[in-house]
């Protein structure tokens, strides 16, 4: 998990989400619904059944007509984070889950230190969500459902998305390294990704996809012939020779579908993000996550 020395300076963050909140529970965020806070929004003339002591008497005194005051709700806003907890996640130096799990605590604390409501889904069991608020003393539930995931057989993220809770708008954030083979290999791969986007746009929804990675990943530097063993069906095996014209084929490959994300992402006014495993924490926390605050 990530260092304790980290709690301070996160605290400071806030996470974006533009879309107005609509949860009835108070928190942070600003709402669409009038409310009693101590934030002045607008007038508006007296009505019938409304509160007297709401009138602006020097507004009366001006105009000879009754307005009250109306004010900004502060409302919390949901965080959704499914973390993906397949086979393949369980590969890398450091290893990739073990980035996704400091990642989602990361994210998860900067939420309730913001006084939102976070929810951590493990996208093998989608019906069982960890709900997580009233501020930072709700962390500890949230570290012990990461520190329990286990990584095994395989996702899909449409179908696990589909069934994520809806709580209103708010912010979702997948945390995945999309070694799905319908976002890979599939001839109607760019389909399944913009269901993703189109679904959680849909359902008012900020976007962050956040692409975890060993940098062999997206780097590789193995020559030679290899047996390559799919880690989420070990019956899947292919024997590869790769010499330096397969590798810069490779990395063209890779290049091409991180730069479909991105572009596919940025149509739907969501974020995309790598994090590799061997980069400082922090600076993944800081530098290239730095989009989805707000700053």
């Amino acid at each position: 998990m990530i260092d304790r020395n980290y709690f301070e300076k996160i605290s400071r963050l806030r996470l974006a989400v533009s879309k107005k909140s609509t949860s009835v529970m108070q928190g942070a965020r600003k709402s669409l619904a009038k409310g009693s806070s101590a934030e002045f929004s607008d007038f508006r003339e007296y009505m019938q059944g409304d509160d007297i002591r709401r009138i602006d008497w020097n507004a009366y005194g001006r105009t000879e007509r009754l307005f009250v005051k109306e004010y900004v709700e502060e409302r919390e806003s949901s965080i959704s984070i499914l973390i993906d907890t397949s086979a393949s996640m369980f590969y890398g130096e450091p290893m990739k889950n073990e980035l996704a799990e400091e990642l989602a605590a990361a994210l998860s604390y900067i939420g309730l230190s913001g006084n939102d409501h976070v929810y951590l889904y493990d996208m093998k069991n989608m019906d069982k969500p960890v709900s997580l608020s009233g501020g930072v003393k709700a962390f500890k539930r949230g570290r012990a459902f990461l520190e329990n995931l286990r990584f095994s057989g395989n996702t899909s993220i449409w179908p696990a998305v589909r069934r994520m809770q809806r709580h209103g708008s708010g912010l979702t954030i997948i945390i995945s390294d999309l070694m799905d083979e319908g976002l890979v290999i599939d001839e109607n791969r760019q389909d399944n990704l913009e269901k993703i986007f189109k679904y959680l746009a849909y359902c008012r929804q900020n976007i962050v996809l956040i692409h975890v990675l060993d940098k062999t990943e997206a780097y590789p530097e193995f020559l030679g012939t290899h047996n390559l063993i799919d880690m989420e069906n070990e019956k899947s095996r292919v024997r590869v020779t790769m010499d330096n014209r397969t590798v810069d084929e490779y990395k063209k490959t890779f290049k091409a579908f991180t730069d479909s994300l991105e572009k596919t992402a940025r149509r739907y006014r969501a974020v995309y993000a790598k994090a590799f495993t061997d980069k400082k924490f922090e600076r993944i926390i800081f530098e290239d996550l730095r989009e989805i605050y707000d700053i």
